[in-house]
């Protein structure tokens, strides 16, 4: 708990802030969409997973960030390192969104919380966990939040597939696209599977980094 604080004083307020007015922008919606639009599948499986990519790449950087090589050379685990900063910002917009999903259900009262939680993780998880990886392996600023909001937008345009069975079990936005084959909670257990495996990637990247410096 403390290296998160330590970490999450590194990061500063601005995420903190801005998660605040991502919150207060779901509670405006909440109040002026119309009964059209389903708020707690667009944001919670669409806008907040984009977001909680986006402060990953900007906030919870890696390879940018200039302590990097005296991290990677000096550090007990650079693997630990990039774990507890992914976990600080993750963590810290996952409560902000949990808040914001508990505002929306008491506003417009669509789906279960539950429902809407797991509607959130697997997609924030996996879309994050690539920015993690985009951000480890190259070291210009911003290009891993673009990398990802190139996906996002992809995934977005390409809702027609689903009318293929196979397409289902990995897009992103399941429940948003309709879920037509009714496969969305397989869906979100494959979808963590794949973070999963980014995440042995991420874990590999690094033994290999750090073996590279100590030579």
């Amino acid at each position: 708990m403390k290296r998160l604080l330590f970490e999450q004083k590194i990061i500063g307020n601005n995420l903190t802030w801005i998660s605040i007015a991502f919150v207060g922008v779901l509670t405006l919606l909440a109040f002026l969409c119309g009964g059209l639009l389903n708020l707690s599948c667009i944001g919670f499986e669409v806008m907040a997973p984009f977001f909680a990519a986006i402060a990953v790449g900007e906030c919870g950087r890696t390879r940018a960030d200039a302590n990097f090589d005296i991290i990677a050379s000096q550090g007990r685990s650079l693997f630990s390192w990039v774990l507890l900063r992914f976990t600080t910002v993750f963590l810290t917009v996952g409560i902000f969104t949990f808040i914001g999903m508990v505002i929306v259900l008491f506003i417009r009262n669509e789906m279960p919380l539950g429902e809407m939680v797991l509607l959130y993780i697997a997609p924030a998880f996996l879309l994050s966990t690539l920015c993690t990886l985009c951000g480890f392996c190259f070291a210009q600023e911003h290009l891993a939040t673009m990398i990802c909001g190139i996906i996002w937008i992809v995934t977005m345009l390409t809702g027609s597939l689903l009318r293929y069975t196979g397409p289902g079990y990995v897009y992103l936005f399941i429940r948003y696209a309709g879920d037509p084959n009714g496969v969305w909670l397989i869906n979100k257990v494959i979808l963590s599977g794949l973070s999963l495996v980014l995440w042995a990637v991420i874990y590999l990247l690094c033994g290999k980094r750090v073996a590279l410096n100590r030579r």
